[in-house]
């Protein structure tokens, strides 16, 4: 055991041994509760603003090309504590198996072994954190505010200007009911189909009207 220590610890592994306790430490706080999953994440995509500006200046195919090798990688499309965790761990493995095949045991050894593993570990990483891509895109478009104004929708509760009623909404697939009331003087029945104009309160009761399609 100490001969293992002693050997993921020598110079030529110094560094891939420190990129994966940096992960290990950073979950084991977030299991104990010291911190929160969002501790240390970050947003790496450049604002799509700021492309606009540096092509202005001629610098945008940089930016652009930069953004993309980013999704390629899936950075960003995932927490990236999550994305360095299967980064690491791979890239940790290559490493001290190398430098054990070759029998390197220097900083400056190790280190020439440690960037084309960090290499093929951005492939690796970028395979192993596929399943959750889509995942967190789905967690993403729950957690994000649905846009209701102008959308239609069914009613399934009559509702007028002085009583209040419900209607369905069709969004993206999934099915939401919204609280809905009419103009003076306007009222819908079960069945009608309805737009919604603007949200009317905290409660989240929204303002609709009668909507006749064109065909």
């Amino acid at each position: 055991m100490n001969d293992f220590l002693n050997y993921i610890f020598n110079g030529a592994n110094a560094v891939p041994t420190a990129l994966l306790l940096f992960v290990v430490l950073y979950w084991i706080i977030v299991i104990l509760g010291v911190v929160g999953t969002d501790f240390l994440d970050f947003d790496l995509e450049v604002d799509a603003e700021v492309d606009a500006d540096v092509e202005i200046e001629g610098e945008g195919l940089e930016v652009s090309w930069f953004n993309n090798v980013l999704q390629f990688f899936n950075l960003g499309k995932i927490p990236f504590m999550v994305w360095l965790s299967f980064l690491a761990l791979p890239v940790w493995f290559i490493t001290i198996n190398i430098n054990a095949l070759l029998g390197f045991e220097s900083f400056l050894a190790g280190l020439i072994v440690f960037l084309p593993s960090l290499f093929g570990g951005l492939f690796l990483a970028k395979i192993l954190t596929w399943p959750f891509v889509k995942v967190f895109e789905k967690l993403d478009e729950d957690e994000k505010p649905k846009e209701i104004i102008g959308r239609t929708g069914i009613v399934t509760s009559a509702a007028s200007d002085k009583s209040r009623g419900m209607a369905e909404i069709n969004y993206s697939g999934t099915f939401l009911r919204m609280m809905i009331r009419c103009h003076e003087g306007q009222n819908v029945k079960k069945g009608d189909e309805v737009l919604f104009i603007r949200k009317l309160n905290t409660q989240g009761e929204y303002l609709v009207e009668p909507y006749t399609s064109i065909d």
